[in-house]
């Protein structure tokens, strides 16, 4: 008999194994307790054959900001389930329950990284962030003439709020980026494995621009490279710059906006466009009287269709005086993954209309358009 619950702390040594086997990774002794606390932070469904746990899903609960709000995530991770019961319908069911669990949690949107983004997408969930990877050769690292300010490195643990200071400020200009305001974000989800934290400060002692990187093996590996001022990313690259004599290669993750090829004296790097992450509205109403409309002179309808989602299947109407119930015979429709990308700006709606997953008056979609966040998505973080 087939039976789903949330796990309780008991639970955790089989969730645990369970990820091992899918994820293919081993816990190590000295790291089982840590993930045994972390644990206690997620609210993890599974689903149980004769009390033996087959299939499981975790829930972790952050925040994102989209145009100058926060919103409160439910983030999905740790989907997992053993061999012999795949293609069951287990994970579908568990999607679905953590779909229920987040709307009565009031978290209106969920992100995940997708295994597979086709079967994702069948639950609601779209492509929402990229991120650009780059190789570049050791020729490639030219220096700039040394400017003001000092460069810093943190030893591990350390600097956790000097660090969130800076990306908060670089953050304010993205859509779509997770608030990291704990320590245990910064010190197990971002620097990791030896990664160096490498801070700028400008002539006045401010922090401006830290690095997340790690040389081995000929490599440095740049996870990330935030920065508010022109100065700092300079700074930054000159200590990139300066590690010529040590690898052979730079690897370098950057937000999808990211121009750095042209700012190089050769632009013609191995550059990759890597599909990051998925979201997806989770209840489409709460969600639009949080969202933050710009210029609406004029009632805009959009119908929306949900196939896991019952209670998104209505009309809704985004006018002068908030958002009411609209007429389905008018207007735009769409369904709820597309609305989610024209809402977080991950898409033209132009494209998403042109190649009709938006159908309606062009005047709508264009007033709609006008009215959303224009700030370009961006996300880092994984879990």
């Amino acid at each position: 008999m087939i039976k789903m619950r949330t796990l309780t702390e008991q639970d955790f040594d089989e969730a645990i194994k369970l990820s091992e086997y899918a994820f293919q990774y081993k816990v190590s002794n000295e790291d089982y307790e840590r993930r045994i606390n972390m644990l206690k932070s997620h609210e993890i469904w599974g689903e149980y054959e004769d009390e033996a746990l087959i299939s499981k899903l975790h829930i972790l609960h952050m925040q994102i900001n989209i145009g100058n709000k926060l919103f409160e995530i439910g983030g999905v991770a740790g989907v997992a389930t053993y061999p012999e019961h795949r293609r069951k319908g287990s994970v579908s069911r568990l999607l679905r329950q953590s779909l229920l669990s987040m709307k009565e949690r009031g978290q209106t949107i969920s992100l995940l990284h997708p295994f597979d983004i086709a079967f994702y997408r069948r639950f609601g969930w779209e492509l929402t962030a990229s991120v650009k990877k780059y190789t570049l050769e050791k020729k490639d690292l030219f220096r700039y003439p040394d400017g003001p300010g000092r460069i810093m490195r943190f030893g591990k643990d350390e600097g956790n709020d000097v660090l969130n200071t800076i990306y908060e400020q670089w953050f304010e200009k993205y859509n779509h980026m997770l608030v990291r305001r704990n320590d245990t974000w910064w010190n197990h989800h971002v620097f990791t494995d030896g990664y160096n934290r490498v801070v700028y400060f400008n002539e006045n002692n401010e922090a401006e621009g830290y690095l997340c990187c790690k040389a081995a093996d000929k490599l440095l590996d740049v996870q990330e490279m935030v920065y508010v001022t022109e100065a700092a990313r300079r700074a930054l690259w000159n200590f990139i710059a300066q590690h010529d004599s040590m690898v052979d290669k730079v690897k370098i993750i950057a937000p999808n906006d990211d121009q750095l090829p042209f700012l190089l004296q050769n632009p013609r790097i191995t550059q990759e466009t890597h599909p990051y992450f998925m979201a997806r509205i989770v209840d489409v109403e709460a969600f639009l009287k949080q969202y933050e409309f710009e210029n609406i002179t004029r009632p805009i309808t959009i119908a929306v269709t949900d196939k896991q989602c019952s209670w998104n299947n209505a009309a809704f109407q985004i006018g002068p005086g908030g958002v009411t119930p609209g007429d389905s015979s008018t207007g735009l429709t769409m369904d709820v993954g597309t609305l989610t990308a024209v809402l977080l700006n991950a898409v033209p709606a132009a494209v998403l209309y042109e190649t009709g997953q938006i159908t309606g008056p062009r005047e709508d979609l264009n007033a709609l358009v006008s009215a959303a966040t224009k700030k370009p998505v961006c996300f880092i973080d994984f879990f």
